[in-house]
């Protein structure tokens, strides 16, 4: 049984609970503990389960840090807040503060075994993608729940939009297993990975699926104990309080490669191969599969958008041979995300009645593409990023940025500049927001003033010294307000971005709730 190996791995978010850190909006402190999105009157989140979770403000507090642990209690409805006749307990989220992509997700905690507990750590997307099948999906990673009733059962698993592993989604999206002493603390864990993810206890390896396709950006954090009402696991039999315990949580990224390996070195086609798209942009696609009762399946997206039609591959791996599939398109400057989805995995129970995609190696516009090639061993997609660059003869005009009607604010040191424009709909005060660069909060939390729609925006001067090459930056808002109508709507909006003088793509947002909004910029 495989053991959870973190010497490649640096923490990013970590309580130990050592103090208290929760409120209602997460303002200043960890953790929220109402879901905006789900707020049912002023002091609490309308729940799920049996339960609504409540904030202190609502005359019951269900949160206890005592010894470095947080305890969360359950209790039948004794106040006026939450919906009526549900038990009131308590739910902890970092949404719109702390969010991740990829990486080592764990909890320790103590489950309690009491008739009716639902205890939950999980993890939720910054954007939600909508389910193109219309099939009622959505995405979520649930890390850890546990059933009162049948305390020694952890069920993890996976909620995807994907059609595939939704037609059985007991093998495909859920990973089973059985504490052999259930009392006490244990530890669960996600490894969440591109291509694969592992689910782990106490350490230990407890079964692997493959990453769906939408499970590719940023998510937050949800620990929480709810009840249930089920006849096989229903807290209404002995209304006693219900507790759980939680040592920890804490939050790994992947550290960077020290040396990443040289790009593949693209040999020429044995044939012209196959063309899909249309554009004076190139992008080759290396293809090889091992075949099982037929040919190995596969769609292309750039940007989330799909190329051409469902492609078949022929070229046997490890034959020397690869399928040129030339992917044509037109493509701004910048990043672009390209992903190679394998549709129609199939095992007959040996290594050699298994069908699997490969994809072998790219270029883009002539240049070898690092770090495209990957085994896709199930049903799964694999992601890498391409870079534009404008043409050397025609290079895109500086933005002239239009000076503030004041001096504009300035955060952080160093020789390069982002520069932010934002407005807001203000709303019983303004909108706050605060800015990452790479995971890293730059300066304190931030006011907006200027009106949307007035013309005019505040300019933040964000300065760095970045390395070349690709940066994430965040704009998080964190203090929604919402009177009931369109006048009364406290919003914040990124209008645009400069960095170093150019435009940044795709730097605009409306951001009408608390949330964050992502978006890349590239150093030369």
């Amino acid at each position: 049984m495989s053991t959870i190996d973190l010497t490649q791995y640096q923490l990013t978010f970590d309580d130990e609970f050592n103090t208290r850190s929760i409120s209602q909006t997460g303002n200043g402190t960890t953790w929220a503990d109402i879901r905006p999105q789900w707020r049912y009157d002023a002091n609490s989140d309308i729940g799920f389960g049996h339960s609504s979770f409540v904030d202190p403000s609502s005359g019951y507090d269900p949160f206890e840090v005592n010894n470095g642990v947080l305890t969360i209690t359950a209790v039948p409805d004794r106040t006026a807040s939450g919906f009526p006749g549900s038990w009131e307990s308590g739910l902890i989220t970092t949404q719109g503060h702390f969010s991740q992509t990829y990486g080592y997700f764990e909890m320790r905690a103590d489950f309690s075994n009491l008739p009716g507990a639902w205890a939950a750590f999980w993890l939720l997307p910054d954007h939600m993608i909508a389910d193109p099948n219309n099939a009622g999906h959505w995405q979520e990673l649930d890390v850890v729940e546990n059933y009162g009733s049948f305390e020694k059962g952890i069920y993890s698993g996976i909620h995807t939009t994907d059609a595939a592993p939704n037609l059985n989604w007991q093998q495909n999206l859920q990973v089973y297993s059985e504490l052999a002493q259930p009392s006490g603390f244990h530890t669960y864990g996600l490894d969440w990975n591109a291509d694969t993810l592992g689910f782990y206890v106490d350490g230990q390896l407890m079964g692997t699926k493959a990453t769906p396709s939408d499970m590719h950006g940023p998510m937050y954090l949800l620990a929480d104990l709810a009840t249930q009402d089920d006849p096989n696991n229903n807290a209404d039999v002995t209304k006693a309080p219900i507790s759980e315990q939680i040592d920890y949580i804490r939050v790994y990224s992947h550290l960077p490669a020290t040396t990443p390996p040289p790009p593949v070195t693209v040999p020429p086609p044995a044939s012209d191969g196959t063309t899909i798209g249309t554009g004076a942009d190139k992008l080759v696609l290396l293809i090889s599969e091992d075949a099982y009762l037929g040919d190995a399946q596969y769609r292309v997206t750039v940007d989330g958008i799909q190329i051409g039609d469902i492609q078949t591959a022929h070229s046997p791996h490890g034959s020397g041979q690869s399928d040129h599939l030339v992917v044509q398109g037109d493509w701004d400057q910048g990043v672009h995300d390209v992903s190679v989805t394998f549709l129609n995995d199939a095992w007959g129970g040996t290594p050699t009645t298994d069908r699997n995609l490969y994809l072998d190696g790219a270029t883009y516009n002539g240049t070898d593409v690092s770090g495209a090639q990957h085994a896709l061993m199930g049903v799964s997609a694999f992601h890498f990023n391409i870079v534009s660059d404008p043409p050397a003869t025609t290079p895109p005009p500086p933005v002239t940025v239009p000076p503030p009607a004041s001096g504009g604010t300035t955060i952080g040191t160093g020789a390069d500049k982002l520069v932010l424009l934002i407005s807001e709909d203000a709303y019983l005060g303004d909108a706050q927001y605060r800015v990452t660069v790479d995971g890293k909060q730059i300066g304190d939390i931030q006011t907006a003033h200027f009106l949307h729609g007035s013309g005019q925006s505040d300019h933040l001067v964000v300065q760095g010294d970045w390395d070349k090459g690709v940066h994430d930056a965040s704009v998080t808002f964190l203090n929604d307000a919402w009177g009931g109508t369109p006048t009364t709507d406290r919003n914040l909006y990124l209008d645009g971005a400069t960095y170093n003088g150019a435009d940044v793509s795709g730097a605009q947002h409306a951001l009408m709730g608390v949330s964050a909004f992502h978006f890349n910029f590239f150093d030369v």
